[in-house]
């Protein structure tokens, strides 16, 4: 028993020695792996260092083409082509990528490039820099690019002629030497439209051919195809407009284009023009100014005279003054009145001379896009205006415009007449036919003002105008979903059919068919409207409401009519000075709405008034 004791105690000795022992090795591990990353931090080694200002030249592989930017006053310039509109943010970042660049892990004694892509490099950057000393000779410095680490971002370079060392640099030194010429062309921005409201035209010519016109009057628009034109829905052309006063290329294609057909724009696959005015200077405002300084100049003069006439006003003033104080006021009063006049004539000649520097006017402008062939990331060539740079444009924004028909933009409103311009509503709803006459009478207040008021009347009798309002806007405000192009033949006689005749005598006029199950088919003229059905069905409903309204006055009418003609034989055996009251009466009643606080008298001769009219 005593000997497994001894034998259990040195165990527990001997593992706690060996915990110890392993958490100081642990311990010295991890505080050698930190010294060794300082150390690999601190040996970082410089490949390449200079100023920015002194990198004279950078020489490097541009799609396959050994390229040459150099600097010209500060500004960067392609060497065998003067004219190419070097993007100078986009060739300073190349240079300041290069101006310093480290490596931290050198590999020496190499013996096989090719393991590093350096027996065939990638791309080869010559950095032309100026010499530290005044007189010297500029120092050119050559990087070879060889294959990319991709998981440590990094590529393997060597230096000159120095085929054994290879280092390892970070991928941003070199990426701003991988792109494509146009790449360091500094692009135009698209001639977007600053005020969109200015824009009186749109046409596109292509696979699907339209134009879009804004009438200037109403500035309402109007499409027109191969069909005759129609009205636009205002929506529709309110969002494609704007899209004008943001568009943007993608990326520059050609800087110079000298075939078009290499991009599809010598047969465009559409053509878009767009009509509008943009503010310019007035190019009379020379001549104006000139003519304004002469006019300022005589007022100048004029004000010099109307001056010396104050004061000689002012002085025979203090003369009358001293005969009489009220001769002397007023004459005081006028000597102000000069100078104030005069005030104002220079102030005016100074608001004049203003104005005419800062006169404008609007100038009738154009833009045309040629839209070319598709590219590989979802974009089209174009070209604008007169330009021979090529640019790329996302299709979606195009397609807005290019893959659009007429019909697209088609006012699917069924039959808008508004409610302020009707004189009367015929409708036939089920085979009966009523009409709804619209009579306006304006009125003076003792302040002037004068209000409209509005009556309706349902087959001659008064009708609820709320109720009449309701059916109405749902009338004038029925929207479809689509047109049909087809020729359509209705299948029976139609279940409500609208003739509006607005105060002018135009008349329009809407049948609503029964199509199928999902749709009712309206038509107006020559056109077929497909509309949902719940919404027909509402319409009805409205209707049916005024029609109830109708035959309650009608019930009342009746009453009211009886009630008149016990009236009018009661009037017959009166004087005449009370045939005359009576007809006073009935003139200051007549148009008034009936209202539940007049009397029967009142309504009596109300009565007798409408009747008269009709």
């Amino acid at each position: 028993m005593k000997n497994k004791t001894v034998k259990m105690v040195l165990a527990v000795v001997v593992l706690g020695v060996c915990c110890g022992a392993y958490a100081g090795v642990k311990t010295y591990v991890a505080h050698q792996e930190q010294k060794e990353s300082e150390e690999d931090s601190e040996e970082s080694t410089t490949v390449f260092t200079a100023s920015t200002d002194n990198i004279k030249s950078l020489d490097f592989m541009v799609d396959d083409t050994e390229t040459t930017f150099e600097k010209d006053d500060d500004s960067w310039v392609k060497k065998d082509e003067t004219d190419f509109p070097v993007n100078q943010t986009t060739l300073d970042s190349a240079a300041s990528a290069i101006a310093s660049v480290d490596s931290d892990r050198v590999l020496e004694d190499v013996d096989d490039l090719s393991e590093y892509g350096l027996d065939s490099p990638s791309n080869t950057i010559k950095i032309v820099t100026k010499s530290d000393e005044e007189d010297g000779d500029d120092i050119t410095t050559t990087l070879y690019v060889g294959d990319e680490n991709s998981s440590t971002s990094q590529y393997y370079v060597r230096k000159d002629d120095d085929e054994k060392t290879v280092y390892l640099i970070d991928s941003s030194c070199v990426e701003p030497f991988t792109k494509s010429l146009n790449d360091y062309a500094q692009m135009d921005d698209f001639p977007a439209i600053s005020n969109t409201d200015t824009i009186t035209k749109i046409s596109v010519d292509g696979d699907n051919s339209y134009e879009l016109s804004k009438d200037e009057d109403t500035s309402t628009w109007s499409v027109k195809g191969s069909e005759d034109e129609e009205k636009a829905d205002s929506a529709t052309v309110s969002s494609l407009v704007s899209s004008f006063g943001s568009m943007a290329y993608s990326s520059l294609a050609d800087y110079k284009c000298d075939d078009k057909s290499k991009y599809g724009l010598d047969k465009p696959y559409a053509t878009i023009t767009v009509d509008y005015q943009e503010e310019v200077a007035d190019d009379d405002t020379q001549d104006d100014t000139t003519a304004s300084g002469e006019t300022a100049d005589e007022d100048a003069s004029s004000v010099e005279e109307n001056s010396d006439d104050a004061e000689q006003d002012t002085e025979s003033d203090e003369s009358v003054s001293e005969t009489t104080d009220e001769t002397s006021e007023t004459e005081d009063t006028d000597g102000e009145e000069a100078e104030d006049e005069t005030s104002e004539n220079s102030d005016s000649a100074s608001d004049n001379e203003d104005s005419s520097e800062e006169e404008t006017k609007m100038a009738d402008k154009q833009l045309t896009i040629l839209v070319g062939n598709e590219t590989d990331d979802s974009s089209r060539y174009v070209m604008v205006n007169d330009s021979n740079e090529v640019y790329t444009m996302s299709t979606d924004t195009l397609s807005a415009l290019t893959d659009k028909s007429e019909e697209d933009f088609w006012d699917m409103t069924v039959s808008y007449v508004s409610l302020n311009s009707l004189g009367s509503l015929k409708v036939n709803y089920q085979g009966s036919d009523y009409k709804v006459n619209v009579s306006r009478e304006t009125s003076t207040d003792d302040d002037g003002n004068d209000t409209e008021t509005v009556t309706y009347k349902l087959n001659g009798s008064d009708m609820d105008e709320t109720t009449f309002t309701t059916f109405y806007n749902k009338l004038i405000n029925m929207t479809a979903q689509k047109r049909l192009t087809d020729k359509y033949e209705p299948d029976g006689d139609a279940e409500l059919t609208a003739t509006f005749t607005e105060e002018d005598d135009d008349t329009q006029e809407v049948a609503y068919y029964s199509y199928d199950t999902n749709y009712y088919a309206a038509v107006v003229d020559n056109k077929v409207y497909l509309v949902n059905k719940m919404n027909v069905k509402e319409l009805f409903t409205a209707f049916e409401s005024v029609v109830g309204t109708e035959e309650d006055s009608s019930d009342k009418t009746d009453s009211d009519e009886a009630t008149t003609d016990d009236t009018k034989s009661d009037s017959t055996d009166m004087p005449g000075e009370s045939i005359e009251e009576s007809d006073d009466s009935t003139s200051e009643t007549a148009g008034i709405t009936n209202d539940s606080d007049t009397s029967e008298e009142e309504n009596t001769d109300s009565q007798e008034t409408d009747s008269t009219e009709e």
